[in-house]
């Protein structure tokens, strides 16, 4: 079909808010509908939610509604703790309701598996969120104490008196996990509800799927033989839109040391995505499945030097002022990626290795080791023009998604992954 493409926006927040008004903008695309989650938001007409003129379209809070519309693409923006409360689902019912879906949080490799997934034991998933660490208000006022109940809880299960009842408390466990945390759809699922619809899924992002997936591997390609990658982001989250991912305080700024390591929930919740970036990285440059794949995590805070306000966030010297995540792909014991994010608040809170950018505003690197020679891209930000403007980086985003809706909505149903091939036109 040619355009233009009839959208509906899921999640019009930061990301989900600039799709919104880039299509209301574009003769490409006419928007249909629009689901909100904040009541005060239900009934509004879309243009005027991203300060345009009124359309006569109106956003709603109904899921139903939504799934009633005739619509050729859903550009999928939900919030990071979506990931946790059900939004596979959410993905599902669009899907099998005939629409394509393209999403900014995650579905880059649907088949590689998680701390989440369904194949993993309700008892392992409860484990593991037992030991989540927890800041800010991202995922409501009440779970902490629900998180100290579930450690307790998780005690007692894990005793040696508990041994011979294990088995019965894991189908127990498993009513429990998927009513409150559903386990993430595995892709065979993702894959008949495409079918079932007729229409295709994809997942999308700048970073660091479009860097890794479309640079850092179309790089790899003039090698012959590329024995370990590297990917590298530094980035200033001072800019970053209020409320994002749930607020600085819910990713660890400003917050004790103490509070920020491998089982913080930013650490956990960032698995969605980098484990399947990964994951394509290894089938790639290797040709292994995901169940060859292991992907290990290690975050670290980094106290701040100096006083900053970000929004309505503070963080002291001293307070978690940059985090470093550092997440590595191993087939069998041999390392073949290692992907690090490093974020700080604030240009002079930049936590800068020998091996980082230079910017204080941040940058990326990408390393290949292989044959016959090794390849390093860096790019790095100008310090001094830098305007601390988050609008780039959500514009590139924004440019990701809209762009695939032809070649998404033209695939043949099912699980849609990028083309690497080199394609051709003949001169005209």
């Amino acid at each position: 079909m040619s355009g233009p493409y009839r959208l509906i926006i899921w999640g019009p927040g930061d990301m989900g808010g600039r799709a919104l008004r880039t299509a209301l903008e574009s003769p490409d695309f006419d928007v249909v509908g629009v689901k909100v989650f904040s009541p005060h938001k239900n009934g509004k007409d879309i243009g005027e939610l991203v300060g345009l003129p009124p359309v006569g379209r109106a956003a709603t809070t109904s899921k139903a509604e939504i799934l009633a519309l005739d619509a050729d693409c859903v550009i999928h923006t939900p919030t990071t703790p979506a990931l946790v409360q059900g939004a596979d689902q959410d993905v599902i019912d669009l899907l099998e309701s005939g629409k394509n879906v393209v999403s900014a949080a995650s579905y880059h490799n649907p088949s590689m598996p998680t701390w989440l997934s369904a194949s993993r034991s309700p008892l392992t998933v409860l484990r593991t969120v037992s030991g989540m660490k927890v800041t800010g208000d991202a995922f409501g006022g009440r779970l902490r104490k629900a998180l100290a109940a579930l450690r307790l809880g998780m005690r007692v299960v894990d005793s040696a008196a508990a041994r011979p009842l294990r088995p019965g408390l894991e189908r127990l466990a498993g009513g429990v996990v998927d009513r409150v945390i559903p386990r993430r759809a595995p892709g065979s699922r993702l894959q008949a509800a495409c079918l079932a619809g007729g229409v295709s899924l994809h997942g999308t992002g700048l970073h660091p799927g479009l860097m890794v997936e479309q640079v850092l591997l179309r790089l790899a390609g003039v090698l012959d033989e590329v024995r370990e990658v590297r990917f590298l982001e530094v980035g200033d989250l001072s800019a970053a839109p209020e409320g994002m991912w749930g607020g600085l305080e819910s990713l660890g700024f400003g917050m004790p040391l103490a509070a920020v390591d491998s089982d913080h929930a930013i650490g956990l919740m960032q698995h969605f995505y980098f484990d399947a970036v990964l994951g394509n990285v290894a089938h790639a440059l290797h040709g292994v499945g995901p169940d060859a794949v292991r992907v290990e995590r290690h975050l670290y805070p980094v106290p701040a030097r100096v006083r900053v306000q970000a929004g309505g966030t503070v963080i002291e010297p001293g307070a978690v002022g940059a985090i470093h995540m550092t997440y590595r792909g191993y087939i069998g014991e041999r390392l073949f990626m290692t992907n690090e994010e490093c974020w700080h608040v604030g240009a002079g809170n930049a936590h800068l290795g020998p091996d980082h950018p230079s910017s204080l505003a941040g940058g990326h690197v990408i390393t290949l080791v292989g044959s016959p020679g090794d390849i390093e891209m860096r790019n790095e930000l100008d310090d001094e023009a830098y305007s601390g403007d988050w609008s780039a980086v959500t514009d590139i985003s924004v440019a990701a998604m809209l762009g695939v809706v032809p070649e998404l909505c033209a695939a043949p149903p099912g699980v849609v992954m990028p083309d690497l091939r080199p394609h051709y036109l003949v001169e005209s």
